[in-house]
């Protein structure tokens, strides 16, 4: 029987910072980070979106954290006070996004992902036959390593 009196074993994550410049995307700074994930898909579902992947030597997902950044708008503030603040489109996207993802022992790497999910098939008429699920595409905008080391060291 487990002994509940011992204190949990600290949650391992990782924050990531990623750059981007158009379609290219680099990730430029990894900090090991003791705190816990809120939002990530341990098995991930069909969805659409922008994901930063945790993934196993065998490249398997191990986790999926949506990446909440816009890179291809930005927000105009208003001249004068009071007037709403706006998105505009980019022409050519350039900044940098911070993520932050739970890292297990078996992560290894990280994959960023662009998941367009495909509007189901109309219904086949058969009554009691619910539609296939969506087909999700993945564009994987990059593959990088995850640096060894335990969060908060």
């Amino acid at each position: 029987m487990p002994d509940n009196d011992q204190p949990a074993e600290p949650s391992r994550a990782v924050r990531l910072i990623f750059e981007y410049d158009g379609d290219d995307v680099r990730l430029i700074h990894q900090q090991p980070v003791d705190v816990l994930v809120p939002g990530f898909d341990a098995a991930p579902d069909i969805r659409a979106g922008r994901f930063a992947e945790v993934r196993d030597a065998d490249d398997r997902a191990l986790a999926r954290v949506a990446v909440r950044h816009d890179t291809s708008s930005r927000e105009v503030f208003p001249d004068r006070p009071g007037e709403p603040i706006t998105r505009v489109d980019v022409e050519h996207p350039t900044g940098a996004f911070t993520v932050v993802v739970p890292a297990s022992e078996a992560a290894r790497r990280i994959a960023l992902l662009d998941v367009d999910v495909a509007a189901p098939p109309p219904p086949s008429g058969e009554r009691g036959t619910p539609p296939p699920p969506p087909e999700p595409r993945e564009n994987v905008l990059g593959i990088f390593p995850l640096e060894a080391g335990e969060a908060g060291q």
